[in-house]
């Protein structure tokens, strides 16, 4: 088969984690040239990239099945399976091609793969495996982005302004430099702290405030900042010229330098984050909402829009429209928005959000939990969290030994079909593999399955609860304070959009678990009984 082969090479290298190990191009390309030299092949042309084959697209890839498809060759000649494809659609259309006769084998330094079932199974399980290898790489790379965001640590190359560290608090890739190095350490000595992992770049954030602050007085276009800056000596990354007008506009919308992080479209705040990992903010939450407005309308005179504390929260019990508000002669009054397409008007009368606030009041009070009852259930709490963390652990541990014995099963016997002893198949035939594997690979997955469900029950629910009950016990607080909107926020936590407006009456339905009073009305089912051994009702 040799002579009448023509052979394409096809060499690819991926800066993904999953070919960390894989050779570079010009490694790949000399070992396929001895390989052909001593064995004798002819290779027609050479394809060479630098892409994933976790997706398809690849243009070199597609490019040479298409050369194939014309007959300009039959061979492929590759430095391992891998390179061809780590995806299912890919790999399928190989062994396609093979069925078709368009391909009549595919050699690597390891082995000769040709049309016959025994070779096209072994390629079947070596793409299967691949994809399976790019799917575990890929869901620990979403882990340990979401993992470090949980943290505070910003997960990629952070933007200008800023400066990646590394564990041991030196600067990392091509911004390093020795005066910046020195200037943040002496910075984390003074405020006596250690580096953390993204710092303030000690020559380029003042440079970022500037922007803000200059785009916040509504003097300055984009353009004009751009020059601004550039004068300063706020450069391009590639280049010594002014950053582009995509770029400003990133450094004027990012929320990283308020302190908080945008990822997949969700910005994580700044509060969520502990203090010795969360970066230093740039400019304040206020300097950076107030730069969006003048975003949002391109410089012009903003017309003035009044933001009310309890929209979107009621609706009209007689119609079911949203109610709005408006402000009459300095008072704000909240009424039927009268937006849905109607036979009749909505009769609901105006209510003063004065008024309003007098109804909450009152209606907040059936809900404040004493303080004793919150002291009692944090400490009954805390008995059942121990208690449940040991039995999970334990649990775990089984789970994990039993789904490592079946895991073993697996590659036992994948071991055991593709073993030269094993040729024939007089060992294990394909239908004997096919059955086992099914039935191990579904024990496999009950075994995933208790593994998943048994760590998302071991989360901390104890610190979910000691969140309800800090809430529960400084709710009449922040609602007299009302700062930030605490009000707004302290009805849409208990109610949601359970509040309706009927003829000035505000009628509220409680989310769980705030209509669970069954104790409260009973203060002699819970004082003095620390040692209850269950969770009491919220």
């Amino acid at each position: 088969m040799n002579n009448q082969s023509k052979y394409f090479a096809y060499i690819r290298k991926s800066s993904d984690r999953e070919d960390a190990q894989i050779l570079s191009i010009d490694a790949q390309k000399r070992e396929l040239r001895n390989y052909a030299r001593n064995n004798n092949l002819k290779i027609i042309k050479t394809f060479e990239e630098s892409a994933s084959a976790y997706k398809t697209g690849r243009k070199g890839f597609n490019e040479m099945l298409k050369e194939i498809e014309r007959g300009k060759a039959n061979g492929i000649l590759v430095y391992h399976l891998t390179r061809i494809a780590r995806n299912s659609l890919d790999g399928g259309n190989i062994i396609y091609m093979m069925d078709e006769g368009l391909i009549k084998e595919i050699r690597t330094p390891e082995r000769l793969y040709t049309s016959n079932g025994d070779d096209k199974f072994i390629m079947q399980i070596h793409f299967a495996m691949a994809k399976k290898s790019s799917d575990d790489t890929s869901q620990f790379v979403k882990r340990d982005i979401k993992s470090k965001i949980l943290k505070g640590e910003y997960p990629v190359s952070a933007p200008i302004g800023y400066l990646n560290m590394s564990k041991f608090g030196v600067i990392t890739g091509l911004r390093y430099d020795q005066n910046k190095q020195g200037l943040i350490k002496e910075k984390a000595k003074e405020e006596k702290r250690g580096i953390r992992r993204i710092e303030q770049d000690p020559l380029l954030a003042p440079l970022i405030r500037k922007i803000y602050q200059d785009y916040n007085t509504r003097n300055y276009s984009i353009d004009e900042l751009r020059k601004i800056s550039f004068e300063d000596g706020l450069t391009g990354a590639r280049s010594n010229s002014m950053v582009s007008k995509a770029t400003m506009k990133g450094i004027l919308s990012n929320p990283i330098y308020y302190g908080a992080i945008l990822w997949k479209n969700k910005i994580y705040p700044p509060e969520k984050f502990p203090t010795e990992t969360k970066h230093s903010p740039i400019v304040t939450k206020d300097l950076f909402e107030s730069v969006q407005e003048v975003l949002g309308n391109k410089s012009r005179p903003r017309k003035q829009v009044h933001h009310h504390k309890y929209t979107g929260l009621i609706r009209c019990s007689e119609c079911g429209s949203a109610i709005t508000a408006e402000i009459q002669k300095g008072k704000t009054y909240y009424r039927c928005s009268k937006k849905k397409k109607m036979d009749f008007k909505c009769s609901q009368p105006y209510l003063r959000e004065n008024t309003f606030e007098e109804q909450m009041e009152r209606e907040l009070n059936k809900y404040v939990l004493p303080k004793d009852f919150i002291d009692w259930a944090l400490e009954s709490l805390n008995q059942n969290n121990e208690e449940e963390q040991t039995q999970v652990k334990t649990i775990l541990s089984q789970q994990r030994k039993q789904l490592t014995a079946v895991e073993s099963q697996l590659s036992q016997l994948l071991k055991l079909k593709i073993s030269p002893s094993n040729s024939n198949n007089e060992l294990l035939n394909d239908e004997e593999y096919l059955l086992q594997k099914k039935e191990l690979v579904a024990e496999k997955q009950i075994y995933q399955e208790k593994v998943l469900n048994v760590e998302q029950l071991s989360e901390n629910w104890l610190e979910q609860c000691e969140e309800f009950f800090d809430f529960a016990l400084n709710c009449e607080k922040n609602w007299e304070k009302d700062q930030e909107g605490d009000r707004k926020k302290i009805l849409s936590i208990m109610f949601g959009s359970n509040l309706y407006l009927d003829n000035k009456k505000v009628f509220i339905k409680a989310k769980k678990p705030f209509f669970r009073k069954a104790l409260l009305d009973n203060p002699s089912n819970w004082r003095g009984r620390p040692d209850l051994n269950r969770r009491p009702p919220a």
